[in-house]
């Protein structure tokens, strides 16, 4: 339907003389409905007026009134009816050019799966030179375009079912055979009284958004069976280093305490004592690059029980006290009223454990770690190792929580280690919905804190 313009829709305006109210009232004699006027007025005159009183001017008079009254009645009518077509006429004019402006695809359809109305957005979209050329060869949606037939019965019947439907994605056949994926959000659109007239809606052409998200996927699977792999490859290998490991210690032990025979050269102890503590070394840091595997490829179960967190730090304690001669004395401040810690005992020992061996190792022997237990705000553990060691940039501590980085580069540099301590901490940590922050400057020593939640924390059972 051809729509005109806002002037086409006004009456046409009489060539108006000096007097336009003369001109108004000339139109309006003209007009049939006048007729209709002054035969009404006349009739309601002379069945008002009184018999006695009937008389030509009382009539003439009455009848007159009866007229003016009808005839601005009925152009106030005229008037008002001229203005709605107006506005309609323009209601419609603007929505056409709204849709035919639009970037999505717009459209109407039957039921039966044939365009009333499309846009040339979606001409576009369907590869199609025209909306016309789009109506004109596609009469039946669900055979000509959707690669799948069966998604049209999906559309009609959720349709049928809510009246409406939102973000239904489908792929469609474009005219030069290409296939794209689209989303379609449409309404049933009925009458007053209910009866269905037809489907509107819009259609947007989502392909390149779809192969992105499918390329991530497949990246995200792709990337999630190599770190599985890459932990399975470990694992596997773990028995190959660590049988002629477990020899190399056993037997070295044997050795130092001389069971079958003294040692009579002494520099055979010194080397024998050699090979039984960095066959140790060697062996904690294989099962740190398991751990961090099996951790990074979710292959790590959970064994929590309720521990005594005094326990713990004590235990993890003399543990760096009897590896590292030259440890720092650490002061430990636990209140006797702690409460306990629900989590896996190993790993929290090795959470403790390398947050000493860290703190140990870059804090010199006349310096001082203090490691203390309390409870927050919300009723969950933390503890708080702090150090008065070198310290460290801010700006360094997110690259020394990744794995394998050391903040000292330099193949001279003056500690050793292959930097897991902190970054398989961390791991643990998460492991048990915890968070671990660190706090440091040059010079002025490292806080390390570990936040537990409060649904880990633990009542002490009351002795019977």
């Amino acid at each position: 339907m051809s729509l005109g313009s806002r002037e086409d829709a006004l009456p046409p305006t009489p060539g108006v003389a000096p007097w336009p109210a003369l001109g108004t009232l000339a139109g309006i004699i003209a007009r049939p409905g006048f007729a209709i006027a002054v035969v009404s007025g006349l009739v309601l005159g002379l069945v008002m007026l009184p018999a006695a009183n009937r008389g030509p001017g009382a009539f003439i008079a009455v009848g007159a009134l009866c007229i003016a009254a009808l005839t601005a009645r009925w152009a106030l009518a005229t008037q008002t009816r001229v203005e709605e077509l107006q506005q309609q006429l323009l209601d419609e004019a603007s929505y056409h050019a709204f849709v035919d402006a639009a970037i999505e695809g717009f459209f109407r359809t039957t039921r039966g799966g044939a365009y009333l109305i499309v846009n040339p957005a979606l001409a576009q979209i369907y590869g199609y030179e025209s909306p016309e050329q789009l109506r004109r060869e596609i009469t039946d949606i669900a055979q000509s375009l959707y690669l799948d037939p069966g998604r049209r019965g999906e559309f009609l019947a959720r349709m049928a079912q809510n009246g409406m439907v939102t973000d239904f994605i489908s792929q469609i056949r474009r005219r030069d055979g290409s296939v794209i994926w689209i989303v379609e959000n449409a309404r049933m659109v009925t009458d007053a009284d209910g009866q269905f007239l037809f489907y509107e809606g819009t259609v947007e052409d989502i392909t390149q958004q779809r192969e992105s998200e499918e390329a991530t996927r497949h990246a995200l699977i792709e990337t999630q069976e190599a770190v599985r792999a890459k932990a399975a490859f470990l694992a596997a290998m773990s028995h190959e280093l660590k049988t002629p490991l477990n020899a190399i210690l056993g037997f070295s032990d044997l050795i130092q305490q001389e069971l079958f025979g003294p040692i009579n050269e002494p520099r055979y102890r010194s080397y024998i004592a050699d090979i039984h503590i960095n066959g140790q070394h060697l062996l904690a840091k294989i099962n740190d690059i398991l751990d961090l595997s099996r951790i990074e490829g979710r292959l790590i179960e959970m064994d929590d029980h309720a521990v005594c967190i005094r326990e713990s730090i004590v235990a993890a304690c003399d543990m760096i006290k009897n590896a590292t001669a030259e440890a720092p004395p650490i002061e430990i401040q636990i209140p006797a009223d702690m409460k306990l810690l629900k989590a896996d005992p190993r790993r929290l020992q090795q959470v403790l454990a390398h947050l000493l061996s860290n703190a140990a190792k870059f804090t010199p022997r006349e310096g001082r770690i203090e490691i203390k237990s309390l409870l927050s705000r919300e009723g969950g553990i933390i503890i708080k190792i702090t150090d008065t060691g070198i310290g460290m940039e801010p700006d360094r501590i997110g690259h020394a929580l990744e794995p394998f980085k050391q903040l000292d580069s330099r193949l001279a540099r003056r500690f050793e280690g292959v930097g897991l301590g902190l970054p398989l901490a961390n791991a643990l940590v998460q492991l048990h919905q915890g968070r671990l922050s660190i706090l440091s400057m040059p010079g002025k020593g490292t806080t390390v804190t570990v936040e537990f939640p409060p649904e880990r924390t633990v009542e002490v059972p009351v002795a019977a």
